[in-house]
């Protein structure tokens, strides 16, 4: 009896999986797949769905028109096309500039569920939102709505000339677009459109904390998570943005005038800006520690559309009142993934290290180089993390450290600090866990214990099936991840991360920065939840003290 039940049952799911559901929205009708979670588990998928008209032609270089609709029934079985970049394994230039789509993932289609948008992280350059990267099944289990998008890369998304000609941040403003496509047409996907939570990695996380920053962006999401950026990284704000496009309209040979090479920029073939797109192969020394050439940048007020960033972060920090809940954190070993890739493609490192100290002083302190101030910086840190000897492969775990806490963990720390200050409840978090889940970790065969630069990823998306790994049923990384997409969830649900006493969260309340006891409360996400007090960190110590003793006007 109880076999053939059990019989029933899998015939019953198999047939559900044959099902193409199609709903109605106000931007049209869509026809979706049905996708496993797991055993008994299914949820509905919508893929490639336009959110604004394809930027091309005299729209390239504009800020993103919302997409009219369609007629008829859309596919919505399949990814709609990258936006163009490198292909990293082959350097194959892909994608299309038709490229703004966006996906809907959702257990049920009757409802107001949380919706949790999601933003691919790729040096601004590179990446999109497909699932073979965000598997979204772990959190559409816990019975919200995700949303992954795709937006302009690139000089196509960020070249700004600082003037009416090109006021730039196209790739932002795409995320502001898809936002606003959510707020219209989610409803019909069973999501809420007054729960909205955005949450990216890496330069996705940067454009997090933009969008958190925007006032172009508010009203249109309620709480954000920023996993490993800010808009204080280093990599994050071009405050030079016209010097690149100059530079960029020279190499193609184009007018010196702005208000001519914009418009002979937009007559080249998408695929022409691939090779003038930062990617670890290109991007100079110091590698991702001062501002990508096509980033996030200042909009002037002369700008013919309307701005996404009227001020520079530091500013928009200090003086915006935020209202919306905040999460942000980074992982406790960030550097070694950069190093590890760099000596792959760049062997003189070291050397031009060695050979120019300054590169090891923070460019967001406004240091000089060849003076006494950028001698002492660099000194301090030479003899704190390299007890004063020449970088080189001996030093190698030393060096992923410095290079990780200038990207990262400094930045963030300080980004924390700040929006401490205000009245919204800030969450700060360190992922240091290390185990069956940490699978880029194990891609570079990284041995130093901790966790990478996108390591916290396998654990928040079903991404071992796609990197053909098998984690054994009794791991612990599983709960790990368990607790992670609980937390997630639980903050797009209820603005807290940990609202009541749970077993699988240890029965920890995860408090505010606010509420902390110490100076900078923080979560660390290891084998255990323990809060602990990051101010006590001999690392953020020293980096203060150094910002306090040297910088000039920092991270202005």
């Amino acid at each position: 009896m109880k076999k053939s039940l059990l019989a029933a049952l899998l015939v019953l799911v198999v047939v559900s999986a044959q099902d193409r559901p199609t709903i109605s929205s106000p931007s049209g009708q869509i026809q979706g797949t049905v996708e496993s979670c797991g055993l008994f588990c299914s949820y509905y998928s919508f893929k490639g769905i336009p959110y604004a008209q394809p930027p091309v032609g005299n729209l390239r270089f504009r800020n993103p028109d919302p997409h009219p609709g369609w007629s008829g029934v859309r596919d919505g079985s399949q990814h709609g096309a990258f936006c163009p970049q490198y292909e990293l394994n082959t350097l194959e230039i892909i994608g299309d500039e038709d490229c703004l789509f966006l996906n809907v993932y959702t257990k049920e289609l009757i409802g107001n569920r949380p919706v949790m948008v999601w933003i691919h992280g790729g040096a601004y350059s590179s990446g999109f939102g497909d699932a073979d990267l965000y598997d979204p099944q772990k959190l559409v289990r816990e019975d919200v709505v995700v949303v992954t998008i795709n937006y302009r890369l690139g000089a196509l998304g960020f070249l700004s000339t600082g003037d009416q000609y090109a006021q730039g941040n196209w790739g932002l403003k795409d995320c502001v677009e898809a936002l606003r496509w959510v707020q219209k047409n989610i409803a019909a996907f069973g999501g809420d459109v007054n729960s909205v939570t955005i949450f990216g990695s890496s330069a996705g996380s940067s454009l997090v904390h933009f969008l958190y920053l925007s006032d172009m962006a508010q009203g249109l999401f309620h709480k954000a998570i920023a996993q490993s950026g800010t808009a204080l990284a280093p990599f994050a704000f071009q405050p030079n943005p016209k010097f690149y496009a100059d530079r960029l309209a020279n190499i193609f040979g184009f007018s010196s005038d702005s208000a001519v090479y914009v418009d002979q920029l937009r007559t080249l073939p998408a695929s022409s800006f691939v090779p003038f797109q930062e990617a670890l192969y290109t991007v100079p020394v110091p590698r991702f520690l001062r501002p990508l050439d096509f980033a996030p940048s200042l909009e002037p007020a002369s700008s013919p559309e309307p701005r996404a960033l009227r001020d520079i972060p530091l500013n928009l920090i200090q003086s915006s009142q935020h209202s919306a809940p905040l999460i942000l954190g980074y992982n406790d070993l960030e550097g070694s993934f950069f190093t590890t890739l760099e000596l792959l493609v760049d062997q003189t490192v070291f050397g031009q290290f060695n050979d120019n100290p300054h590169l090891l002083v923070p460019f967001f302190w406004n240091i000089n180089d060849n003076t006494p101030t950028s001698k002492a910086v660099s000194n301090a840190f030479q003899q704190h993390y390299f007890n004063g000897q020449p970088i080189g492969l001996a030093l190698f775990f030393e060096w992923s450290k410095y290079y990780g806490d200038h990207q990262y963990l400094f930045p963030i720390h300080y980004t924390a600090k700040l929006h401490g200050r205000a009245s919204a409840p800030v969450y700060y978090y360190q992922f240091s866990y290390d185990g069956d889940l940490n699978l880029y970790k194990k891609l570079l065969g990284i041995t130093h214990p901790g966790a990478i630069h996108t390591d916290e990823l396998p654990y928040m998306f079903e991404l071992a099936t796609q990197m053909g790994v098998e984690v054994p049923p009794g791991s612990h990384a599983l709960i790990v991840s368990d607790r992670i997409v609980r937390m997630w969830t639980n903050f797009a649900k209820y603005s807290d991360p940990s609202p009541s006493t749970d077993q699988l969260l240890q029965n920890l309340i995860w408090p505010t920065l606010q509420e902390g006891s110490g100076e900078v409360t923080m979560l660390d996400i290891g084998q255990n939840l323990v809060v602990t007090d990051a101010s006590s960190s001999e690392i953020f110590q020293l980096w203060q003290n150094l910002q306090n003793q040297y910088a000039t006007n920092p991270f202005l």
